[in-house]
């Protein structure tokens, strides 16, 4: 039995579906039963800061995945989150050292990496996250490597970056497919500076992959992996082509750095989800993973790059939002 916590994520469900249509017996488990919950052998709800549901949960499991995370305080607030992201993770780790399960995959990010200023991020840059959420993954982190080595568990952690792709559920993505799609005659897309950044994404079926080589490989034990696109393009060649690919007739607007961190400002005590600093990092940031250790190790490739990434979740976003 293969237990995936956080199983209405979008990863969550690819993962799922993926395990079901290979015979795996799969247990899932998130905060409550969604519309978007995918098929599973079993569904289990209730709070990861319950260890005895967490105990629960695991029981009869070979190999866990962990997905549950909380990535934005707003609905929240800040304490949840951070007790259900690292709580929640020692919680996991002490009732699948209790219960003696053989596999653990955690899904930690890029953004425990902060804003280094040397690009490629290799797994051996010193994380200086400069996020909540960041903060949160890299401390969740360390938890996962004291049980590697005072436990000897067999524990994989892996840092994506932006995972995008069709089924979408990032609002920070979806923000900027709305005002390129769905604004009627003030259809936009910005472009901060003078486009030279560049900013990696990577695709849910790339990052499902992973993890489950990663969950099978001997070598992939208490090791760190980068995942992310190929040749990530500049940010003005990128909204050039895929607004090429894509069809988009919306109009491509320069701005100064400096004005999207005044709107960021004003807009934060309106709680509007454009513009937060995780956006600020999106649009403003060089930010591209070294992959080549995952290459290496676990052969494994992406298959879609940026621009094949924005354009496939275009596609469904024009089905399924619009």
């Amino acid at each position: 039995m293969v237990l995936i916590t956080g199983c209405n994520s979008l990863l969550g469900r690819a993962l799922a579906g993926r395990l079901m249509r290979a015979g795996t017996p799969v247990r899932g488990f998130d905060f409550w039963k969604l519309k978007e919950t995918p098929e599973t052998t079993e569904f289990l709800d209730g709070s990861i800061l319950d260890y005895e549901r967490v105990l629960e949960i695991c029981e009869g499991v070979d190999t866990i995945y962990h997905l549950l995370d909380i990535e934005y305080p707003s609905h929240y607030g800040r304490r949840f989150m951070k007790r259900v992201n690292v709580r929640g993770t020692e919680n996991l780790l002490r009732a699948a050292r209790e219960l003696g399960v053989e596999k653990m995959v955690y899904l930690s990010s890029s953004k425990a990496y902060g804003a280094p200023e040397k690009m490629p991020i290799t797994e051996d840059d010193t994380p200086k996250p400069n996020t909540r959420y960041g903060r949160d993954k890299l401390k969740a982190e360390k938890l996962c490597k004291k049980f590697i080595d005072k436990d000897e568990m067999n524990i994989t952690i892996f840092r994506p970056a932006t995972i995008t792709g069709p089924g979408l559920d990032d609002p920070m993505i979806l923000v900027i497919l709305y005002m390129a799609l769905g604004m009627e005659d003030s259809n936009r897309m910005y472009i901060a500076g003078d486009g030279d950044s560049r900013y990696q994404l990577v695709h849910t079926e790339d990052v499902v992959e992973a993890l489950l080589t990663g969950a099978k490989a001997p070598v992939a034990r208490g090791a760190v992996y980068n995942l992310g696109s190929d040749n990530v393009p500049a940010r003005s060649e990128e909204v050039m082509r895929v607004r090429e690919k894509a069809g988009l007739k919306c109009e491509v607007k320069h701005i100064r750095p400096s004005f999207a961190r005044f709107l960021s400002f004003i807009l934060k005590p309106l709680n509007i989800n454009y513009l937060r600093k995780e956006h600020l990092v999106f649009i403003l940031s060089n930010f591209v993973l070294d992959c080549a250790k995952a290459k290496k190790d676990l052969e494994w490739a992406p298959t879609r790059d940026n621009v094949e990434i924005l354009v496939e979740t275009i596609d469904w976003y024009r089905r399924e939002k619009l």
